[in-house]
């Protein structure tokens, strides 16, 4: 896919000097995700201007990271880092930034206290302002692990 944020000059809005960046993120699993967001084990999300960070395969984080959906509903991001608040702002700053457009090493704490690495993916949406997330699960040295690995074997 063509990613005219990474070579079109950004355009400033009117709205730019206004908007705040949050300081975390919400977690909201997607309303109507469809069938195959549903079935895959491929960790996504989209990140919303206003500070939520929908689950568009609400089943993969589930299945991942160990919460029940209605636990992992109303979250915070940072609150799933193993990491004192003001570190996980930076992460979150981080991941908004869209100056930066390589992906993200980010460590997210399990519903049994278990760390998992994972290798955050952004595209940004230019003309809707939301950030798409796909999440790798890799290990601690930044190896790809899951289902990502598999598909790597494969090709």
């Amino acid at each position: 896919m063509y990613d005219t944020e990474q070579t079109v000059p950004p355009t400033r809005s009117y709205r730019s000097p206004m908007m705040c960046l949050p300081r975390d993120l919400i977690l909201v699993p997607c309303a109507s995700p469809g069938k195959a967001c549903e079935t895959t084990e491929i960790m996504m999300a989209r990140v919303q201007p206003s500070g939520i960070f929908e689950l568009l395969s609400p089943a993969a984080w589930e299945h991942t990271l160990g919460y029940r959906l209605d636990e992992l509903s109303g979250k915070y991001l940072g609150e799933l880092m193993p990491i004192e608040k003001p570190d996980a702002h930076e992460v979150v700053a981080a991941l908004l930034d869209r100056k930066d457009v390589q992906s993200l090493q980010v460590t997210l704490r399990c519903k049994d206290e278990r760390r998992k690495f994972f290798r955050f993916h952004r595209r940004f949406d230019p003309y809707g302002g939301a950030i798409y997330v796909v999440a790798d699960e890799v290990s601690e040295d930044g190896r790809p692990t899951g289902p990502v690995a598999l598909a790597h074997l494969d090709a």
